[in-house]
């Protein structure tokens, strides 16, 4: 099975991503993470020459870049969202866009 995981970078994605490898051998994972505030792909160093993982840096708002990290994915697991309530009243733009149109 080949999954998409959105956001694979947060703290919550990247354990996800840990667990999933170390649990089903037979599993592969696109990981798609903009890498803002919230995504330190240091989270992931660890498994960075894993076969079954590969990353593409880009925004689940772009539908090109989602496109391509889809390419012959079974299923999409979705991690991808602005956080934390204080930048949500600073720039909501960014909140609407990722965690409603991008979603």
């Amino acid at each position: 099975m080949k999954l998409l995981v959105t956001g694979g970078c947060g703290f919550i994605g990247s354990n996800f991503i840990h667990y999933l490898l170390s649990k089903y051998p037979d599993i592969s994972i696109v990981n798609l993470d903009k890498l803002t505030y919230a995504g330190n792909p240091e989270n992931l160093a660890d498994i960075k020459k894993d076969k079954r993982y590969s990353f593409i840096k880009g925004d689940i708002c772009d539908p090109g870049a989602v496109s391509r990290a889809m390419e012959g994915v079974d299923a999409v697991i979705n991690f991808a969202a602005e956080t934390h309530v204080d930048r949500s009243i600073v720039s909501a733009g960014s909140f609407i866009n990722t965690d409603v149109y991008g979603t």
